[in-house]
């Protein structure tokens, strides 16, 4: 069952770095080379894809590490400060950490950002210069901070597998 788990935990962790890595660099830097309108509409295709799939790794990611510590009678020791007085406690609290910051991150995109970046005016307002320009601003902003959140996230994956890939080794310090 704890290798079973293992790969699960793997998988899941792979798909999520692999996900946000193409999100920031590739995505991202692609929809700036084709015309605005095209990117709307392929950022909300692959945007919605990967809220999906992001949130289904995350959750993988959750139950996986939550079974495994369960399965090798580990759990209890995350509420005692025992665990992290190791190398391999230490790479553990790390990884919760940087789980902790993905899941704060994508719950802002997908709740907050997301609908302000897909929303639009309905046809039969006749919306003022005003509202649109108001609109525009407010995704402008939307937008900056989505690129900070998918930062943050990217150096957040990256210390996860790192401290996951320490664990062989017996933890990071």
């Amino acid at each position: 069952m704890l290798l079973t788990l293992r790969i699960i935990h793997i998988f899941a962790a792979a798909f999520w770095v692999g996900s946000v890595f193409f999100n920031y660099f590739l995505l991202r830097p692609a929809l700036l080379l084709i015309p605005a309108a095209h990117a709307v509409v392929v950022a909300q295709r692959v945007g919605t894809i990967l809220l999906y799939t992001g949130w289904s790794a995350l959750g993988l990611l959750f139950l996986s590490g939550a079974l495994r510590l369960h399965y090798s009678g580990q759990l209890s020791l995350l509420f005692t400060l025992d665990l992290y007085t190791s190398g391999l406690g230490r790479s553990l609290a790390l990884m919760i950490l940087s789980w902790l910051v993905n899941v704060i991150n994508v719950a802002i995109i997908t709740f907050v950002l997301r609908p302000k970046l897909i929303k639009k005016l309905p046809v039969s307002s006749n919306p003022r210069y005003a509202d649109v320009e108001k609109r525009r601003g407010d995704q402008i902003a939307a937008s900056e901070q989505l690129e900070r959140l998918n930062l943050i996230n990217v150096i957040a994956s990256a210390v996860a597998l790192i401290a996951g890939g320490s664990v062989i080794y017996g933890g990071l310090f």
